[in-house]
């Protein structure tokens, strides 16, 4: 789901590309329990959002006693680059302190070792906030300053100007929120699970994960 939702909107025209989360999820490093075969698009997936330069990603700000200090010395409307997304994957291969090294074999290892050198020192990762709640930002090093004011312009939600003349600020970007609602509006969960038990049963393949009711499947 989180690649499906990344190639799609990749390959979906637009001036900017704005992902909820980060640019490369826990899920997608780990290569899915598969990393010979489902790293390699991961890559390639990635190398195509920094071809474009134009994107960025929001999540909450990290749980890393430097980040939350540094969100604490922000007030809305700043940011600060803290690192490029090198250190953020090294740290998820080789391990930290606190975090233990990524379970590839040699091989994946070193294929993933080569994208951090060639993909990692092309991203920032940006802390900020518009409101009260710091968020960390992932974009093109060289997009930073636009990659900030889209995501602070994006989170002043205005309801018309108060006679102070004073904004509603949200402090998440709005559009994040409107697809949310539109992709629960239009692709209810409980469809998306009907859709696949009744394939799963098609195929023969249902009754050996899990059990389902022949009520489900009409």
């Amino acid at each position: 789901m989180l690649f499906g939702e990344r190639r799609l909107l990749l390959d979906h025209p637009a001036d900017w590309r704005m992902l909820h989360g980060e640019l490369i999820p826990h899920e997608l490093r780990t290569g899915a329990g598969d990393p010979a075969r489902n790293l390699p698009p991961v890559f390639e997936l990635i190398h195509g959002y920094i071809r474009t330069q134009t994107f960025l990603a929001v999540s909450e700000s990290s749980e890393d006693i430097d980040v939350l200090n540094a969100a604490a010395l922000l007030e809305p409307g700043e940011f600060i680059e803290i690192r490029p997304l090198t250190v953020t994957l090294t740290n998820f291969l080789e391990g930290t302190e606190g975090q233990s090294r990524a379970n590839f074999n040699r091989t994946d290892r070193e294929r993933f070792r080569q994208f951090i050198e060639t993909a990692g020192p092309e991203v920032s990762v940006v802390l900020t906030r518009a409101g009260q709640t710091p968020f960390l930002i992932e974009c093109h090093r060289e997009r930073v300053e636009e990659a900030v004011a889209l995501f602070m312009v994006d989170s002043i939600w205005s309801r018309g100007l108060e006679p102070t003349g004073a904004n509603v600020v949200r402090g998440f970007p709005f559009h994040i929120d409107l697809a949310d609602h539109v992709a629960r509006t239009l692709f209810k969960g409980s469809d998306f699970e009907r859709f696949v038990e009744s394939r799963l049963a098609s195929l023969g393949v249902g009754h050996a994960l899990f059990d389902i009711s022949p009520r489900r499947t009409r």
